[in-house]
């Protein structure tokens, strides 16, 4: 069973770290913080031993794409801020021509390193996507605007804090590289002060398919006020499963409902976080992105639970009703199952597997 607490969290927090040995993790005192320049960034990279003990493995921090010439411009056609356009979904007319494809999926990101003014929450927006040599458009995997936040907790020591992430509007594809863009910011507590740019930039994720199995990489980029940690795994022999959630009825729940939605691949332990937050409305539909290996297995949790107020220590929560389903992977089919949550409301969800 998946449990999405806080506890949970930290204790994955601690996996990471104790799986790097026995250093302890860079605080915001000692985390090197270098510029965009080359030759700084190559320091963190080839000569601070730190940086490869202490952290998930460095990789180089190029300076986001504002006009002119940039590194990357040629192959990832950076002025184009446009987003992905998804085709429709269907069935190949006659003789079936899909292929498996070599897919990335993201299973967290974290922010890392960051002092704040006034500790303990930020209020994040910005956006991180990725760009593919084929389709060079933006592939969002987070996006928030200023008037819609996301408040996350910063442990004080390591000035940590994860980003919720969304699902891409597609797979994305790696025939052997992609770009990670991002530009994080966090709104002052005041909101009548501007706020703070905390890491923007690109970074390039390459090599992927040297490796002749699926894996997990950790890697992270180190920028002046932030690190940016960036968990994904890479998949050889994949296809896209499309999962559209849609919310039937909700039941009368004072101060409304909190959902959860989180995707296990049969190929790997670790969790992905596809949604947390308030369900859409009834009638309305979320379609989300997710890379499955042929031959294997995709399982879907949902949690819920009442919302109530975290502010008030002696108000007390219903236990949270929990549904899980598993679905095989291919290149075509669909699978419908309704998920009941105990008595309060229900949710269903249409899932397709299917090579785009």
């Amino acid at each position: 069973m998946v449990s999405g607490s806080e506890e949970d969290e930290d204790h994955e927090d601690n996996d990471d770290i104790s799986r790097a040995g026995t250093y302890l993790p860079f605080t915001v005192d000692d985390i090197p913080r270098p510029s965009c320049d080359f030759q700084e960034q190559s320091n963190v990279m080839f000569r601070n031993e730190e940086a490869k003990l202490r952290g998930p493995s460095p990789i180089r921090l190029f300076p986001a794409f504002k006009y002119g010439k940039h590194p990357f411009d040629s192959d990832y056609n950076l002025a184009d801020k446009s987003q992905i356009i998804v085709d429709g979904v269907s069935d190949c007319p006659n003789e079936c021509r899909c292929r498996p494809m070599v897919l990335l999926q993201f299973i967290d990101i974290k922010i890392v390193g960051y002092r704040q003014t006034h500790a303990g929450q930020a209020k994040i927006y910005g956006f991180i996507a990725v760009r593919e040599t084929t389709d060079t458009s933006r592939n969002y995997v987070y996006r928030r605007g200023i008037e819609n936040c996301e408040y996350v907790s910063l442990k004080q020591k390591t000035g940590m804090a994860r980003l919720s992430l969304t699902s891409p509007a597609r797979v994305i594809s790696m025939i052997s590289r992609a770009l990670i863009e991002f530009e994080v910011h966090d709104r002052n507590e005041d909101e009548t002060s501007g706020d703070s740019l905390i890491i923007e930039g690109c970074a390039e994720l390459d090599n992927i398919t040297f490796k002749p199995k699926p894996f997990v990489e950790h890697q992270r980029v180190y920028g002046e006020k932030c690190a940016l940690d960036i968990k994904y795994m890479a998949l050889g022999n994949a296809v896209e499963a499309r999962v559209e959630v849609k919310v039937l009825r909700l039941g009368v729940i004072p101060g409304g409902v909190n959902m959860k939605l989180y995707a296990k691949n049969s190929s790997f332990a670790e969790v992905i976080r596809l949604f947390q937050g308030i369900p859409p409305k009834p009638g309305d539909m979320m379609s989300l992105a997710i890379a499955v290996e042929r031959h294997n297995s995709l399982d879907l949790y949902i949690e819920s639970s009442p919302r109530g107020n975290h502010r008030i220590p002696s108000q007390k929560l219903h236990p949270y009703q929990c549904w899980q389903c598993g679905f095989a992977s291919g290149y075509h089919g669909t699978s419908e199952k309704v998920a009941e949550l105990g008595a309060r409301h229900n949710e269903t969800q249409n899932m397709n597997i299917i090579k785009k």
